[in-house]
Formats: structure tokens, C-alpha cells, sequence
């Protein structure tokens, strides 16, 4: 018992006591100009770190965090890729969005892929999503899921078409009829 509270208050002095130390890859000039040429939000917020830490030397992460209104793990490892990677850390880093490494095709081909099938479609074959799947499937030699094919549709601005839902046993002359002898405003009854 006593091992384990000496442990856990060694463990919060040693993480509040932790200091941070930017490498000089940029001097505070270089660093104010680099983030006021920042487009993002993001990328400024990552640079005004980076300066922060600079030009404020022996402050701990904790305080860093509540001044800039992040994460001390946030500071940690924005001031760690810093050091690591230099002052041309931002440009290695990508930020979500498509990367070549992982796409089952690059977007070239998946128009040239949708204009066949709309070539099918405009032919008079029906095209279901599951044609298209099975399709494209044997074009690539590989199986896919369903959501690769929604996402597909959704970065090529596809959209499904279906005919509005009907009532079977709605009678269209009925529904002209009340469309023309019906009010154009209602009024509630007083």
C-alpha cells in the first residue's frame, strides 16, 4: 500500500515536472512568419506551439495547454515532430483525405470505371448497385465491400434515383380533382 502512493506521487511530480525544449530549426523570427503564413486553422495552431514553446523556454505542458486551450498530449507531441522531423514537419504530415498507398484506384480510373457503366445504363441495361459491385469486382480482380461502392458513387457525385413511393390502390383522378377544388391557404376554424 504505502509502495504504491509513493509510486503514483513520484509518477504525477515526475509528469508536472517535465519540461520542454524546442531544437533550434527555425529562430522565433522565422517561426512568427512560418505561422502567419498558415492557411488552416489546424496548421497555425500547431505552429503557434511551436513558438509558444520557443519563445517561453522552462514552462511546463500543463501550462502551454491551458493558455492555448489544448491537450497537454496534444503539446507533447506537436513539439516531438517538431524536433524529430525539423521545420519541414507540417509538409510530411497529412491531415486525413484519400492517399495513393491505400486506393483501390486512383480517381482517374474510377471515372473512366463510372463511364462505362453509365455507357451500360444509357444502352438500356438496367445497372442495380450490385451489378455495378460485381463489375467493378472483376475489373480489379478483388473483392470490395458495399461501402466502397457508396463512397465511389458519393466522391463522383452520384446519387440513387427511385421513383417516388405510391400508394397501390391510390386513384390519380381522385387526387387531381381535390388538387384543383382544394383552398390554397387554410384557415382554422374560429
Amino acid at each position: 500500500m504505502l509502495v504504491s502512493i509513493i509510486t503514483c506521487t513520484f509518477v504525477k511530480k515526475y509528469k508536472t515536472m517535465r519540461t520542454l525544449k524546442i531544437e533550434p530549426h527555425l529562430s522565433a523570427i522565422e517561426l512568427k512568419k512560418v505561422m502567419n503564413k498558415q492557411q488552416s486553422l489546424h496548421d497555425f495552431m500547431d505552429w503557434q506551439i511551436i513558438h509558444s514553446v520557443q519563445a517561453n523556454p522552462g514552462k511546463r505542458a500543463s501550462e502551454f495547454a491551458q493558455i492555448l486551450c489544448i491537450t497537454e498530449n496534444k503539446v507533447y507531441k506537436t513539439v516531438q515532430k517538431y524536433n524529430r522531423l525539423g521545420a519541414s514537419w507540417k509538409t510530411e504530415i497529412k491531415r486525413g483525405g484519400r492517399r495513393q498507398k491505400r486506393c483501390i484506384m486512383t480517381l482517374e480510373e474510377e471515372k473512366e470505371f463510372l463511364q462505362t457503366v453509365s455507357e451500360d445504363a444509357l444502352k438500356g441495361q438496367i445497372i442495380s448497385f450490385h451489378q455495378i459491385k460485381s463489375k467493378l469486382e472483376t475489373q480489379i480482380s478483388r473483392q470490395v465491400s458495399d461501402d466502397y461502392i457508396w463512397d465511389l458513387f458519393h466522391r463522383h457525385k452520384w446519387s440513387k434515383k427511385i421513383p417516388r413511393p405510391s400508394h397501390p390502390l391510390a386513384d390519380k383522378e381522385v387526387q387531381e380533382e381535390f388538387k384543383k377544388n382544394s383552398r390554397r391557404i387554410w384557415l382554422p376554424n374560429h
